[in-house]
């Protein structure tokens, strides 16, 4: 096998596009890491239906790892395990300009300048994401902004309602910044309590990719969905079967996602469901394993952590959470990987006969799943992965953006 590569995420949605140009509406998963067995996870569920695939990593994703670099050859060792050769994108999700700056040099194929931040007027966010995007392309690395804001928690992103994109101002934003792809918010949000989902409109959506097509750019510049977990309620359902307490989930229903890229998103990120799948399988596991607790330290710190002895944080917050309503796996990890930091790697799992390995085996098992089922059943992608031309975004490559008129003194980022 052939040293594994990464892709941008252009080729990826080109094909995607160009499939749906053809009658077959499809759009490419975007799913978040934090650990090796999720990234592997991942990698075999887009094995199971041959489809593309984009694998996002957070600041938080990267600090958990203690940096962007570590990120980048877990994915990749993931890869070279798995003899995986098929497309597939790294992606820096919700990045501030340091991060995405850093993200470049570290090995992503990919990065998102979040520019839609409270304290960002338009103009600021057109600035940022021009600034990035042009150091991106200088490496060949692919670029996504935002427009419009979310409601909900994403990292350090917090909105506490969502403001819709004006399609209206789409095709300039891609000008302007020349990035390749943009986040625009038309409803959905952040989070497993994702409340009422008549306040989806889809009709932003549908305006936007109208007047990207009409202005010929929708083969270069691509619409993107963020908050689009689902929330399967099986899944909230095993973990409160096995100790825990969630009340009020809600994610966006399948039938919008699909309506979502008929109308021209290209790209769905996907987040909390894996959170939620890997909670649940580590809950069950536990429950029907009572004795693993007394043969590996590591399963009973995770124990401890579900049944409250252990303090459970949130590690976006830095704030405590309650054992019942813990969803993300960092929050029961991060005590293993303060301890033994190689747990959460493939190195560990190479040396160790630890019950732990069993559990992250589950893990990958139940990530593998779920993309698998929403490659084929919601975003329409299987086999999609024969059809990537190419691996970069060479058309855009040294190109020379379109200049503003003046620069603000003061730039609200970090």
């Amino acid at each position: 096998m052939a040293e594994p590569r990464l892709y941008t995420m252009v080729p990826l949605l080109q094909a995607a596009e160009r499939s749906s140009l053809d009658g077959r509406h499809a759009a490419i998963g975007a799913y978040n890491v934090n650990f090796y067995a999720q990234a592997a996870g991942i990698l075999e569920g887009l094995m199971r239906t041959n489809s593309p695939g984009i694998v996002q990593a957070s600041k938080g994703a990267n600090s958990f790892q203690g940096g962007a670099d570590k990120i980048q050859y877990m994915l990749l060792k993931a890869m070279a395990d798995l003899k995986y050769e098929g497309p597939v994108a790294l992606h820096l999700d919700h990045g501030d300009e340091k991060s995405a700056m850093q993200c470049i040099d570290d090995g992503f194929s990919s990065v998102m300048i979040d520019g839609s931040g409270n304290n960002f007027t338009t103009i600021d966010n057109l600035y940022v994401t021009q600034r990035v995007t042009a150091a991106a392309h200088k490496k060949g690395v692919s670029t996504e902004g935002e427009l419009g804001q979310l409601a909900g928690v994403e990292e350090d992103v917090v909105h506490e309602k969502s403001t819709y994109a004006d399609p209206v101002i789409v095709p300039a934003f891609f000008r302007m910044t020349g990035a390749d792809a943009l986040a625009i918010a038309y409803g959905t949000s952040h989070g497993p309590n994702k409340g009422k989902t008549d306040l989806v409109n889809l009709a932003i959506v549908g305006d936007c990719y109208q007047r990207l097509r009409n202005d010929g750019m929708n083969m270069y510049h691509f619409l993107v969905g963020h908050g689009s977990s689902t929330v399967p309620q099986a899944f909230v359902d095993r973990i409160n079967q096995y100790g825990g307490t969630l009340t009020g989930t809600s994610g966006v229903p399948e039938p919008i996602l699909k309506q979502g890229r008929y109308l021209g998103v290209r790209k769905f990120n996907i987040d909390t469901d894996l959170r939620l799948a890997m909670t649940a399988e580590a809950r069950q596991w536990l429950a029907e394993n009572p004795d693993a607790v007394h043969h590996s330290p590591l399963v009973g710190m995770i124990s401890g952590i579900f049944d409250g002895r252990i303090p459970a944080i949130d590690t976006k917050s830095g704030k405590a959470v309650e054992p019942g309503k813990i969803t993300d796996p960092r929050s029961w990890l991060k005590p293993i990987m303060d301890a033994t930091p190689a747990a959460l790697r493939e190195d560990y799992h190479e040396t160790h006969d630890d019950p732990f390995i069993e559990l992250m085996g589950l893990v990958r098992g139940t990530v593998a799943d779920h993309v698998a089922y929403l490659n084929k059943e919601v975003f329409n992608n299987q086999g999609l992965a024969d059809k990537v031309e190419g691996r970069s975004i060479d058309h855009l490559v040294g190109v020379a953006f379109p200049k503003l008129d003046s620069e603000p003194e003061v730039i609200g980022h970090a």
